[in-house]
Formats: structure tokens, sequence, C-alpha cells
């Protein structure tokens, strides 16, 4: 049997830690339908789905979107769980199929436990940071911090909503000093209540070049409505280093989504004096800083405190993700790589789910074959990856 082949049973074998999530609460997994997950799933993102009774439109989406990796995988996901193919004729039954299943509330948890395999997910929901989605069994909630890099002022919310302030016991702070010491007893509070991380993806609005740690720069912003952009970034930098300080403090990775995002700046080497200020904060970062993936192979070699999350990679660009694999794997080492589905509905898990499982065999089987390492340690680089990893990491 080939390598990839002997790999990927293994692989398929393996109960895994999903290490990043955005997985949905269950009322909104009522009514579920076919249009419906194609709308709420990555491929959403290229277009949305044309009417589902009209064949020549659905033709025309399957022919334009079908060699992208979002495409590719969550057809695979859907065909695998519902038994059809993904073509207009089968597009009735297929939604029947799904909606059937939906009539279980149950469903969309044991497609994650019994389908993908997990044993515990890292989830980070908003509007509501730190929910654990009422299952503390399955989910373990990643603290979401954005909304402090919105709090100079009391009433602006994150994009999704959530003030600040409402987490502080003293909303009507005057100076960063304050500011501060309330956002790290909303943090530590957080992790009292079960969080086992904290997360930026700040990346979504603004550079992640974070550099000022004047608090005097930053003090030019709060509560001041008339902020010049350069003030909302210096008191930006500065709640970015004190979530990187208090991350170190309460021993809680700092997840940091890097790569896609407005993409201005947004490449992890942005992330240079974050890192090298904070030796004592493990900064896992997310998405290999996609399409700047050789910013992750330098801090991955230059550091020890730093993680690579695979998230993502395998739905952005399956190639690129087996490439990103193998180099980063000879930049860094086994126990610094972990890897997360990093979805909002099931069936998306399953189509990441399936992504990851072929890089990750193709990958590895391609190191031995080329003589890297034997199958015992492609295997245990699987074990660490998938579970070994996560479980020191997170501390589950």
């Amino acid at each position: 049997m080939a390598t990839k082949a002997v790999l990927l049973s293994y692989i398929q074998s393996k109960r895994i830690i999903s290490t990043h999530n955005h997985h949905l609460p269950d009322h909104m997994h009522k009514d579920m339908s076919l249009h419906r997950i194609l709308s709420g799933s990555y491929v959403n993102w290229m277009t949305t789905p044309p009417d589902l009774s009209d064949a020549d439109a659905v033709w025309a989406y399957i022919r334009r979107f079908q060699a992208n990796s979002f495409f590719r995988w969550l057809f695979a996901a859907l065909e695998d769980l519902y038994g059809l193919p993904f073509v207009p004729e089968n597009l009735a039954e297929m939604d029947a199929r799904i909606r059937k299943a939906y009539e279980d509330s149950g469903y969309h948890l044991r497609l994650l436990t019994d389908r993908c395999r997990f044993d515990k997910v890292v989830n980070e929901r908003q509007p509501d940071p730190g929910s654990n989605l009422g299952h503390p069994e399955l989910f373990a909630p990643s603290f979401r911090c954005d909304c402090f890099f919105s709090g100079y002022l009391k009433d602006k919310p994150e994009p999704n909503g959530f003030l600040a302030r409402s987490l502080f016991e003293n909303p009507d702070v005057a100076t960063m000093e304050e500011y501060l010491s309330e956002m790290r007893q909303a943090i530590l509070a957080k992790k009292a209540a079960g969080c086992v991380a904290l997360k930026v993806a700040i990346a979504y609005e603004r550079p992640i070049n974070f550099e000022n740690t004047d608090l005097e720069k930053a003090q030019k912003a709060l509560n001041n409505p008339h902020a010049t952009e350069q003030e909302v970034l210096d008191f930006g930098d500065v709640v970015m280093f004190e979530i990187a300080k208090i991350a170190a403090e309460a021993d809680l990775p700092l997840q940091i989504h890097t790569g896609m995002g407005q993409c201005k700046a947004t490449n992890p080497i942005g992330l240079l004096k974050l890192i090298e200020t904070n030796r004592e904060t493990k900064f896992h970062l997310l998405h290999g800083g996609f399409p700047w993936f050789e910013d992750s192979y330098a801090l991955l070699l230059q550091f020890r405190h730093v993680w690579s999350d695979l998230c993502w990679i395998p739905y952005l660009s399956t190639t690129a993700a087996k490439q990103y694999l193998k180099i980063a794997l000879e930049a860094g080492d086994a126990h610094r790589f972990t890897w997360g589905c990093d979805t909002w509905l099931s069936e998306d898990s399953v189509g990441a789910l399936l992504a990851m499982e072929d890089v990750l065999s193709s990958a590895l089987s391609e190191m031995v074959d080329d003589g890297a390492f034997d199958m015992a340690q492609a295997e245990y680089l699987v074990d660490r990856i998938l579970y070994d990893n996560p479980v020191e990491l997170f501390k589950l």
C-alpha cells in the first residue's frame, strides 16, 4: 500500500482536538437546509449560492468554483454525509435529507464528535465571548479580546456588537492604567469561568504591526470621540502588549489571527516586537499567515514560544497547505503544531477535516518517501498535531 494511503488510514483512526472553531449555538441549527449550509459556510465568501432549483444556475456555480478549495471540500463533505453527488438533479433530495437529519437537535454535535472524531473543540464565539455553548464536555472556550481595542470609547462596540466595558467593574475609567487594570480583571474572570485561551482577530480591523508601548500616547484616544487614526492605533498597540502580558500571567495561550483579514500589514512578521518583548507568552499563530508563509517559518525557527495552528490553510489552498506543513516542520519541531477546523457549521467542519486529512497524509508521506524520517515518526507527528500538542498547550 502506498505511503499516503497507510498514513491516511492511520489519521482516520485517531481522535482529534480541534484547536480553533466558531461553532454556532444550538438554536442556530434549527430549520437547517442545503441553502443555509451553503450560505453559512466558506463557499459563501466567494459567492452567494444560486437558486438550487435552477439547474443551469447550479451548473454554472459548480463549473466556476469547483477548483476552489472551499468548494472542493464542502462538496465532498456533503456528498459523504448525505450520500448523493453534488449535481443539480440531486439537490432537492440532498436538501430533504439535511432537513430530516436536523429534526434531531443533537445532530450537529454528533457530526463533530462522531464524524469528525473531536474529543474537544477550542471554540470562539461572538458576540458572546467565552461561551461554551452550554456543552462544556465538548467546547472549551477561547476568549476573544477584540472588544478591548474598541473600548477606548465606553459606548463603542466591536464589529459583532459587544461592548468591552460591559465586562468592567468600573466602566467609567479615566486613565490608561485604570483601563488596563479593568481589562486584566475581565480576562482573569474569563479564565476562572473556564476559558482555555485568549484570541485576537484584530487583523480584520487594523494592521498587526504592534509597536507603541507608551501609555501617554495611548491616553490620547481614551474617552476621546475625536481621536485620530494614529491615536487609536497607539491605544490598540498598548492594549495588545497588555493582553500578551496577561496571557503569560494567566498561563493562557494567545491565539492571533495572521494573514488574511484586511490584508494591510497583517503578515506575521508584524508581531515581531510583540513576540520578542513577551517571551513568557505562548503565541499560537493562526492560519500560517496565509499567504505570507515565509514570516511564519522565520518566527517558528527563531522563537521557541511560537506555535503554528494549521487551521484554515487546507481550506484556503490545499496545495499551499501541503508545502507549508513540510517547510514549517523543517523550520520548527514536532511539538509546536496544532489544527482546528475553523468553521461555524458542522458540514463545513467535515469539509475542513477532509482537507486536513489530505494535507497531513500527503505532506508526511512525501517526507517519508524523501527519507526525512520513517513511518513511525510520521505517526508520531500525527499524534502530536491532532491531540498531544493541544492537550499540552491548552492544558485540556
